[in-house]
């Protein structure tokens, strides 16, 4: 069986990239609501909300807010999935995603708190746009 050479390297990272998002509870919490959002279960992403979110967090934006926002970036991109992992450590992470329906290019970083059970105390994505755009 011939294999693209081009394949075999970005298999290579995407490996080392699920490895390091495993090894961080950022990484874990993103794995999760990442599986959430691309099933569109949103009364599922809103029990996690809710649940997985720090109390201070959800003071500046409530579960029902932040939820809108997951169902209007899923309405206009669609899924998303991991491009590239830029950094990590054990309470943050920091993610280069593709999504379904444009060839943009998404930013999300979140970071959680350090003791259990590593609430999420900062959130964000936002399109990732070309330099002079």
């Amino acid at each position: 069986m011939s294999q693209n050479p081009d394949e075999s390297p970005q298999q290579d990272r995407l490996a080392v990239d699920k490895i390091a998002l495993r090894a961080s509870q950022a990484g874990m919490r993103f794995i999760a609501q990442m599986t959430i959002y691309n099933t569109g279960n949103w009364e599922r992403l809103q029990q996690f909300i809710a649940d997985s979110y720090h109390a201070e967090q959800l003071e500046q934006q409530s579960v029902e807010s932040r939820l809108q926002v997951f169902k209007t970036t899923f309405e206009r991109v669609g899924r998303m999935k991991v491009k590239q992992v830029i950094a990590t450590n054990e309470h943050h992470a920091i993610i280069a995603l593709e999504v379904e329906k444009t060839p943009d290019l998404f930013y999300l970083e979140t970071k959680v708190e350090e003791d259990y059970p590593h609430r999420i105390i900062a959130y964000m994505h936002a399109p990732l746009k070309p330099a002079g755009s």
